[in-house]
Parts: C-alpha cells; sequence; structure tokens
C-alpha cells in the first residue's frame, strides 16, 4: 500500500509549490492513471516518491514503512520506474539479455543457478513476447532503436516485480502497435503480479482504459479522483471539458 500524507514541494521560495498538500492512498493491485496538464506537478510527484527529490514536508509510506528519509538506493529496491528517457533505466554499454538478466537478479537473493540456465530461461520468456526482440539478444543496447529500448526497459522493470512501480509516459515514443502491445502487457502484469502502479500519460485513451482508478493534477493538487465506477463512466470529451474548465477558472482567478 502506498500512503502519500500533505505532500509539498518548493523549488524556489519566491515561488508558489510545485505540489500542495498533495494526499494520496493506494492499495495493493491499484493501478492509478496520473493526468494533467504540463506543469501540474504530476512528475515532480514521481521524483519525490523516487527520492531524486526532497520533500519541504509531508510523508510517504509504502507497505507502512517511510521512505521520506530513505536513501534513493534502498528505494529502488522496492520501487521500479520507467521513464521516457531509456538511458535512466537500462545500462546502453550492455546486451540486451545482460540487461534482463540483470534486471532478473534485481532484488534478489544471491544465487549459484549457472548463468547458462538463467540465460536460457531468458530466452524463452523473450521469445514469448514474440515481438522478434530475441534476434538482439547478444546486441548492446545502444545500437538498438529508441521504441526497442523502451520496450525492453518496460519489460526488465517488471520481471522482478516490485512494490512499486511508476510509468511516466512509457509509450509515448512508441508506434500505435507497439504502444498497444505494451500497454496490454503492462496491465496484464500488473493485475497478475498484484503491482501497485502509478502511471502518467497524456493519452486519454489510454487514460481511460487502463487501470482501476484515475486522478488529475492541476496546478500541484488533486483536482479530481475517480474510482473504478466513475471511471468506467469518463469518456475523452469529459476529461477534455475538465482541462478546460480548471484552466479557464486558472485564467480567470476563481480557485
Amino acid at each position: 500500500m502506498l500512503e502519500i500524507k500533505n505532500i509539498y514541494k518548493t523549488f524556489n521560495v519566491d515561488c508558489e509549490p510545485i505540489l500542495k498538500g498533495i494526499n494520496l492512498k493506494l492499495n495493493k493491485n491499484d493501478f492509478c492513471i496520473v493526468i494533467g496538464s504540463n506543469g501540474s506537478g504530476k512528475s515532480t510527484l514521481f521524483k519525490v516518491i523516487l527520492g531524486d527529490y526532497k520533500v519541504d514536508s509531508g510523508s510517504i509510506k509504502l507497505h507502512n514503512r517511510e521512505l521520506t528519509n530513505l536513501s534513493i538506493y534502498k528505494r529502488a529496491k522496492l520501487i521500479n520506474s520507467i521513464t521516457q528517457d531509456t538511458n535512466k533505466s537500462i545500462v546502453k554499454e550492455m546486451t540486451l539479455l545482460e540487461n534482463l538478466a540483470l534486471s532478473e537478479m534485481r532484488c534478489k537473493a544471491s544465487t549459484l543457478l549457472p548463468y547458462k540456465r538463467k540465460t536460457k530461461k531468458l530466452r524463452e520468456q523473450l521469445t514469448k513476447l514474440n515481438l522478434g526482440l530475441e534476434r538482439f539478444l547478444d546486441t548492446k543496447m545502444e545500437a538498438l532503436s529508441g521504441g526497442q529500448k523502451q520496450v525492453i526497459a518496460t519489460i526488465a522493470a517488471t520481471f522482478s516485480p516490485p512494490s512499486l512501480l511508476l510509468l511516466d509516459e512509457h509509450t509515448s515514443a512508441l508506434d500505435p502497435k507497439t504502444s498497444a502491445f505494451l500497454m496490454d502487457y503492462t496491465a496484464n502484469l500488473v493485475e497478475k503480479n498484484a503491482i501497485t502502479t502509478l502511471m502518467i500519460t497524456h493519452n486519454l485513451n489510454d487514460a481511460i482504459k487502463y487501470g482501476n482508478r484515475l486522478i488529475m493534477l492541476h496546478r500541484g493538487k488533486i483536482v479530481e479522483d475517480f474510482n473504478y465506477k466513475d471511471k468506467n463512466a469518463l469518456t475523452i470529451t469529459k476529461l477534455l471539458d475538465l482541462f478546460h474548465t480548471y484552466e479557464d477558472n486558472t485564467l480567470t482567478g476563481v480557485k
């Protein structure tokens, strides 16, 4: 379970906070979609959860463990994240197979399982995905396309299911066919392994289709929170109307 209480984050004392009293509670296996205009605080929220930014005040707990003062490295044992920047999710100097092997061992105790057996297992898993990526198992990641890297980063992050998964527009650089496959793959894996997940997206079709909850951020606050039942009644038109309403209220000074 993820519990965020009254989080504030400011980068400049002369400017208003980027995050203004964020409160959010997710149960295990919740797949929560996060939407909002540029500058609403979505990526900043993810970075304070990861520990990239220190909060001004408030607390973040994962399975009742306080994360606020936990180092980035210790948080990495609990949290996996995938962003648009694949260089943060892979080791480009290593081969595709080596990246998967490294990820598969992540968060696990040391093992004497022979490397050949481990790599055989990974080859079989990748072949089952039917993406043709098994042809590049011994290719260095830096030689692959941006889309291929993004697919591998996602697969690697979910081979060893984390306590919390953060997805920051992880399909935005992909072609429509690969994006659709990767979203279905991610959603099925989240459900199968009961992974608590937060996903930022600007794709309103994906925002409606996936997840059991949807929140909207605006100027550092959660302004909408739809549960599964309410989310199923949403349409792109309704979401666009909400975006316009909050932007119009900001321009007119209405709070």
